[in-house]
């Protein structure tokens, strides 16, 4: 298979599993009868409480799917700004709770990455895949990078001759083991 066709296939996939987790987690209409109480729901963590809200309040409802945020990488204020405008559009929190939630969220999973040529290029090809943390979380030597890079366009990463040495040198220089 092509690493574009193998590309647009991992893509449906996940597309077909994060709708398949939607709809499983909605309780069928008419599920409660009249008269009964409604099942209970199990207490979510904040980390669970988030992925909800960014789930219900900014991807299923339409508005924009999870990519923006995926590629987005701000800070605190960033996306404090960021938050306030989608509720002035019309995005809905369930609390106030929910918004700090979201926030915290936010700013821990998809905060801000060291300026640098290789800065794009990781938010734009690394994260069709991997969030941020899974990069952050990963110290390697140059090779290392290499390596990993390497495995990464056999599994189908858009990486070009002219891609390929910016994001090496980005990711050696920002994330590497420290000495």
């Amino acid at each position: 298979m092509k690493p574009s066709t193998r590309l647009i296939v991992g893509f449906a996939s996940a597309w077909m599993a994060f709708v398949g987790a939607v709809i499983s987690a909605e309780p069928p209409s008419g599920a409660v009868l009249q008269g009964e109480n409604p099942p209970r729901q199990p207490a979510l963590n904040r980390s669970q409480r988030a992925d909800r809200v960014i789930n219900l309040s900014c991807s299923v409802v339409g508005c924009h799917t999870a990519r923006l945020i995926e590629t987005s990488a701000m800070d605190r204020e960033g996306w404090t700004k960021t938050v306030n405008l989608m509720i002035e559009k019309g995005a809905k929190l369930e609390s106030d709770e929910d918004k700090e939630i979201l926030i915290e969220s936010l700013v821990r999973d998809h905060g801000p990455l060291p300026e640098g040529e290789g800065r794009k290029i990781l938010l734009n090809v690394c994260t069709i895949c991997h969030d941020l943390q899974r990069v952050r979380s990963r110290l390697f030597t140059p090779d290392g990078w290499k390596a990993v890079l390497e495995e990464m366009i056999i599994g189908g990463a858009p990486l070009t001759d002219d891609t390929f040495p910016i994001l090496l040198t980005y990711l050696s220089r920002n994330f590497r083991p420290r000495q």
